[in-house]
């Protein structure tokens, strides 16, 4: 870790860039602060002094980036241990233990599966972890030096933990002032590098050179014409106005290398996003997608899809109604069970009769109960017969029809549901049987420890909460 002169000199480094960038960026389309953002800076502190920075991951400044206070030791502890158990699901605890945490910010930090390490460190070493095995990949040169950048980099665990992981040329961080000044002067006081502001203004920026921890505000984006081999957004464009959005892909595909790649973790419906297919994916070749996690770390939370994109200037993009269904089913925990789908989409080579059932499925995004039952058709059914089946239990229980409902997700659970569609599917047979447990759930999961909020909900026999985000999940009206 870095001295406490040197934290001085960085610190003031980075926030010359913010005093003096902040309003010109602001003014840009890439430097909007969302509503999202807007609501998370005014609930939380921000530009920790260089004192509360030391222990600043004690402090709320973390607030809306996986390190939030739990008010307590033992509830940080247990927290932690929550957190452990869902993440193990997605990665070996052993690569997880593999990786060290810095003791800068003064992190609560607890002994699970063999690692001591803070709640966050779990979150965000899972995101890292994939990131490499993604770059392995797909990335033309996985073993050279690469050149980063990641937009909207938190408070810098994950770049930190990069570092370990992937061989760094470069890396380069782009985020709104509250979080730049996080991730920045986190980054810098545990890596071995040389910070470089990068301004709005001034001749274009044709390299950054290794070493270097380059750090801008997004208005800062037209200057840099330095090409990244690998470009990361986790979780921040679906908070974006669609604008943002459109800005940022534009702009990716200008600046990505040769045999480089772009990987979003991101959902819909949050903020500008509100179908999968309004991310502007023409220029762009999907080269993987899929369910982020195997389960997310809320029982209720929007459920992030992994694209992996690689540039194609000539490329007109995807099948955007199919982008559609796959991503809205993904809301629904069906991740597991569209692998083999996804892969065929993104390989262009879906069975006729799979692309016909998955056309038929598009329909059931739509707040019209009778539309919905449309969707569920007979060829659905022969394609898709769990994944069918699922849906109908779901639609039945949303409408108060327990007894169908019990009759669907039993019909889904024969036919061998799997990972957190089965957890859901088992948690609303359980609130239907009004049980306080999951008697069907057979997996080494401890969901009701890792998800408390299901605890409190089958103690209650509250079937709402999942009313409730059906209702808002199917709402997207795809055909509409």
């Amino acid at each position: 870790m870095t001295s406490i002169q040197k934290l001085k000199s960085n610190f003031s480094l980075v926030q010359d860039l913010i005093d003096t960038e902040a309003k010109k960026s602001a003014a840009t389309v890439w430097g909007r602060t969302s509503e999202f953002w807007e609501g998370i800076f005014s609930e939380r502190s921000n530009f920790p002094s260089m004192v509360d920075f030391l222990a600043f991951r004690r402090g709320d400044f973390g607030y809306g980036m996986a390190d939030e206070r739990q008010g307590e030791l033992a509830r940080e502890e247990e927290h932690a241990r929550r957190t452990s158990e869902i993440f193990r699901q997605t990665v070996d605890p052993r690569r997880i233990g593999e990786l060290d945490e810095s003791s800068l910010g003064a992190p609560f930090v607890f002994e699970n599966f063999g690692a001591l390490r803070s709640a966050a460190f779990w979150t965000n070493a899972t995101t890292a972890i994939r990131i490499r095995d993604l770059v392995q990949r797909h990335h033309a040169s996985p073993a050279n030096t690469l050149s980063v950048l990641e937009i909207g980099a938190g408070w810098g665990c994950v770049s930190d933990l990069l570092h370990q992981l992937l061989e760094i040329g470069s890396y380069t961080i782009i985020d709104l002032p509250e979080n730049l000044f996080l991730s920045t002067n986190y980054v810098a006081a545990t890596r071995d590098v040389r910070l470089v502001p990068l301004r709005i203004t001034g001749p274009k920026i044709q390299s950054i050179a290794p070493g270097s921890l380059a750090f801008g505000l997004p208005g800062c984006l037209p200057v840099i014409d330095h090409k990244y081999d690998v470009i990361i957004n986790s979780f921040s464009l679906q908070e974006m106005d669609l604008a943002t959005v459109k800005g940022y892909f534009s702009w990716i595909a200008d600046i990505l290398a040769p045999g480089g790649i772009f990987l979003s973790f991101n959902s819909h419906g949050k903020a500008g996003v509100l179908k999968p297919s309004d991310y502007p994916l023409s220029g762009f070749r999907i080269r993987e997608l899929g369910m982020f996690r195997v389960y997310p770390s809320g029982l209720l939370n929007t459920i992030p899809y992994e694209m992996v994109l690689s540039a194609a200037p000539d490329d007109a993009g995807c099948d955007e109604n199919t982008l559609d269904v796959l991503g809205c089913l993904m809301q629904f925990g069906l991740g597991d069970d569209l692998k083999d789908i996804c892969a065929s989409f993104v390989a262009g080579d879906i069975d006729k009769d799979t692309q016909s059932a998955l056309n038929d499925l598009g329909g059931f995004f739509s707040s019209s109960r009778s539309d919905r039952a449309k969707a569920l058709t007979k060829r659905a059914e022969q394609m898709l017969p769990a994944i069918t089946s699922y849906l109908r239990a779901m639609d039945a229980f949303a409408a108060g029809e327990m007894a169908a409902a019990k009759i669907a997700f039993s019909e889904a659970l024969r036919l061998r549901l799997s990972g957190f569609a089965k957890l859901r599917a088992c948690a609303h047979m359980a609130i239907i049987d009004r049980r306080k447990e999951l008697a069907l759930w057979d997996e080494d999961f401890h969901a009701l420890f890792a998800y408390p909020e299901l605890k409190r909900i089958l103690e209650a026999s509250d079937g709402g909460p999942f009313k409730l985000q059906f209702e808002k999940i199917v709402s997207v009206n795809l055909r509409s």
